[in-house]
């Protein structure tokens, strides 16, 4: 007898694990406490894992498979019992890309006496393997994702005609930069109704997980495939049409407006990131929606999905601890509950409380930008991130906040620190209009503290960053200030940071 071991963010029925099962084979899956206190993890996020996992054991058990489902205060717990019962004589478990798991995994291994283990291909979770990811991106870095996303649209022949691009460029993202108007208006991204089983996670985590951050009602996320295929449809149908235009601006109370809400179900297995893609490009060809926005959410999963998941396995463990800057400021109590005068960054921080959930820009140039120019700790971000995201997942946080958002790489995997004053809030946003803080002032009172941040920033870190060729412009036009005018803004800063 084998038993095949099943783990929560791979709840795919097309990997190879459950494929190629034979009848008498045992699938092992476990609801580990223990997994779930490594991190102070948001209610919600284990709300879906836990109710995914039970979903998907029953349709394992529907299709006529024996399942050995266990709840216990750890994997090694749960292991043991479950060796002793069925006394497999092989082991199959699917590779992993979380660092820590791989090295969980590796520890149990050696620990095994008269057992065979047996690593399968995670495949069609991720669309390269480990090794081919690798092999994309060669040497040690830095590396570009341009490049790299070319190169994958050739390799699954999506969105190109021969060698070239359909429509004639690789990238439309000059087109999907667009702010939105206060009275425009989105359809509603696809919620589904908790049922029984949900009920019961839901009891459960507010039982034995009642301290953990976050909101657990209401919940509103795919914990099924067939509910993340409904959700894929209704997103492809009737709102991927808007998601490119605007896809960088933020409106006040439009948590959603036209992101996909997806990655929940694609990290975790229920939906896989080709079948995803080949809608969306279906979408384009038939007509339905432009190609700026086809084009924009393709390149998230073919491009920055595979990239990012490709610098996490080549830069691990190491990766963790960058810190390019020396930041080292705790994160503030605002960051669990969103009690801020910020309004863009209330706004961005409470649907995270809410639902778990905010979009990339709102991750990127409000809450990531803010960490930057205070300096507060990449680390703690990023755990911050881990813990408090819906779709968090080690592999997929490390690379997007300690490179992306923070530039604690020194510039592995971005060209530039992605930092900017309140004007660009402003115009991506109608955050600014109901704060109590002026964007449009530097130094004054009621001035938006992002505006001297940023200035503050750039000049305590010219030493790293004044010869960056994307950054020569901007620094051009701090040297060009007055001494004077320059004093008072880095005084201003100065103050921000002691508060």
């Amino acid at each position: 007898m084998a038993t095949r071991w099943i783990f929560g963010n791979q709840l795919c029925h097309e990997l190879p694990i459950v494929k190629e099962a034979d009848e008498d084979d045992v699938f092992l899956m476990i609801e580990a406490q223990s997994r779930s206190t490594w991190q102070h993890y948001h209610k919600q996020k284990l709300v879906l894992i836990f109710s995914a996992m039970r979903h998907f054991a029953a349709e394992l058990e529907e299709k006529g498979y024996q399942v050995d489902y266990r709840e216990a205060d750890s994997f090694e717990d749960a292991w043991k019992a479950h060796a002793k019962e069925f006394k497999p004589e092989k082991v199959y478990y699917t590779v992993h890309t979380d660092y820590r798991m791989t090295q969980a995994m590796k520890k149990w291994e050696k620990g095994l006496s008269g057992i065979e283990v047996e690593v399968l291909d995670a495949r069609p979770l991720f669309l390269l393997t480990v090794e081919e990811i690798k092999n994309e991106l060669k040497g040690d870095g830095p590396w570009k994702m341009d490049p790299f996303y070319r190169r994958m649209r050739k390799r699954l022949n999506v969105l190109v005609e021969g060698e070239n691009p359909v429509g004639g460029k690789w990238s439309f993202d000059q087109d999907n930069r667009k702010s939105a108007k206060s009275d425009t208006t989105f359809t509603k991204a696809r919620s589904f109704r908790p049922d029984d089983i949900t009920k019961d996670v839901i009891e459960k985590v507010e039982k034995q997980f009642g301290d953990n951050p976050g909101e657990i009602k209401p919940f509103r996320w795919a914990v099924t495939r067939k509910e993340a295929l409904q959700a894929l449809n209704q997103f492809i149908k009737e709102r991927l049409e808007t998601f490119g235009t605007y896809q960088d601006a933020m409106l006040e109370g439009d948590d959603f407006m036209s992101h996909s809400l997806l990655s929940s179900s694609i990290n975790i297995g229920l939906l896989t990131p080709m079948e995803v893609v080949s809608k969306a490009e279906q979408a384009y060809l038939d007509g339905e929606v432009p190609l700026n926005s086809a084009e924009g959410f393709i390149r998230q999963l073919i491009g920055w999905r595979e990239f990012i998941r490709g610098i996490y396995l080549k830069k691990m463990p190491k990766y963790r601890d960058v810190n390019n800057f020396n930041h080292e400021r705790d994160l503030p109590s605002f960051f669990w509950d969103a009690d801020t005068d910020m309004n863009c960054m209330h706004e961005s921080i409470r649907p995270v409380v809410e639902h778990g959930y905010n979009h990339h820009i709102q991750r990127l140039m409000v809450i990531g930008n803010y960490a930057t120019l205070y300096g507060l700790s990449p680390q703690q971000t990023a755990d911050w991130f881990n813990e408090m995201y819906i779709d968090a997942h080690d592999w997929v946080v490390l690379p997007n906040v300690l490179g992306m958002a923070l530039y604690a790489d020194g510039g592995v995997l971005s060209t530039k620190p992605y930092v900017a004053s309140g004007k660009y809030i402003n115009k991506m946003s109608n955050y600014c209009g109901s704060c109590k803080y002026n964007v449009n002032h530097q130094t004054e009172e009621d001035a938006c503290p992002f505006n001297a941040l940023y200035w503050h920033f750039l000049d305590r870190h010219a030493d790293k960053l004044s010869d960056n060729h994307r950054m020569g412009l901007v620094y051009k036009q701090w040297q060009k200030r007055d001494a004077d005018k320059k004093k008072e803004i880095i005084d201003k800063g100065e103050s921000l940071l002691k508060q």
